[in-house]
């Protein structure tokens, strides 16, 4: 009979990829799995494949955040208590402070994909027994950190460039510029992509853009009118694709976006998300060393730096050099493992 593990969070990509990705490979052993989520629309495009998951309505909440947080631990116990979790994980983001009521007794640990531990990290880790982090940095800022390196779901996998080129409707001899601003999608990132699109266009430039939910409509009409090669989606299911098919890439600075183009070796510019206090998305571009670059699309020459770094071919192929140097391994199926024995032994294997 497998173990039951519960995970609490959610909100952004960035939180629901890297467990979801731990979630298929403890189901594929036998394992249950059931999601505790913010309640953030968004959301619902990572269970469309039929997971279980339960709403804990701090984001659809009409109270103030500090205090749609007590509604929501009532839900975590109850629910909690309903499931009978062996283990619980907390994703981070505020809605995994809820993980402290549905805990119950049993082992504790939280995910940290970010290169510094976010707010409710911090806030969660005297009560947690092991913080998990994508970078080895992050794990030495606690004796609870041990670094597992990315976490990856199942259709992140890579596949053979043509095939990807294909499902998506671009030559493999042209360039294929793939943006992204993260599960919910960023306007600054679509508006500089608009802005860039007739220079890509003169220089034959495809583009794969996952403009986020309701935001792809000005996107696509700007490809349409400068007659550029784009595929223009609001969310996409097949990122191992996507990332195969890239050359380059237009990103947020988010955990698992940055984790997905480590893995596939994709040079990134990163316009970082503006309104963190710790700058969390600084400092993981940071962390990729040489292949990802930080970029202020409010700057004169923006779109002259960008353009620059995408049509140099050396320099192209020395960002990607970069990046495969300094991988690391994929670690999901290892970080099950620790899940297994975890759950099966208790605080004592902690």
């Amino acid at each position: 009979m497998g173990h039951r593990f519960l995970f609490v969070g959610g909100g952004t990509g960035g939180h629901l990829t890297p467990a979801l990705g731990l979630a298929e490979a403890l189901e594929v052993r036998g394992h249950h799995t059931h999601f505790l989520v913010n309640g953030r629309s968004v959301e619902e495009l990572y269970f469309s494949e039929g997971r279980t998951h339960s709403s804990l309505a701090v984001d659809s909440s009409a109270l103030p955040r500090s205090l749609s947080l007590l509604p929501a631990m009532w839900r975590a116990r109850r629910l909690a208590h309903s499931f009978q979790a062996d283990l619980v994980i907390g994703l981070g983001g505020a809605g995994s402070v809820a993980a402290l009521a549905a805990r119950r007794g049993k082992p504790f640990v939280l995910l940290e994909g970010n290169h510094v531990f976010g707010k409710s990290v911090r806030w969660m880790q005297p009560f947690a027994q092991r913080i998990l982090t994508q970078y080895p940095e992050t794990a030495a800022q606690s004796s609870k950190g041990l670094c597992v390196g990315p976490l990856s779901r199942q259709n992140s996998a890579s596949i053979p460039r043509e095939d990807a080129c294909r499902r998506f409707g671009f030559s493999p001899e042209n360039l294929v510029l793939l943006v992204t601003g993260g599960s919910q999608g960023a306007a600054q990132v679509n508006d500089f992509l608009r802005s860039l699109m007739p220079r890509l266009a003169l220089q034959s430039v495809q583009v794969l853009a996952l403009c986020g939910p309701g935001k792809a409509d000005d996107v696509r009409n700007a490809a349409k009118n400068c007659n550029i090669v784009a595929h223009v989606l609001e969310h996409c299911d097949a990122m191992g694709a996507a990332w195969s098919a890239a050359d380059f890439s237009l990103c947020r600075g988010g955990a698992s976006t940055l984790a997905e183009a480590w893995l596939h070796t994709v040079p990134c510019a990163v316009i970082p998300y503006p309104d963190h206090a710790d700058r969390q998305q600084e400092k993981n571009t940071h962390a990729l060393g040489s292949g990802a670059f930080l970029l202020d699309p409010d700057q004169p020459q923006a779109a002259d730096t960008f353009l620059s770094q995408l049509l140099n071919t050396d320099l192209r192929m020395s960002m990607a050099k970069s990046l495969r140097d300094s991988r690391p391994a994929d670690g999901t199926q290892a970080t099950a493992t620790l899940l297994e024995n975890w759950a099966a032994q208790g605080h004592a294997s902690l």
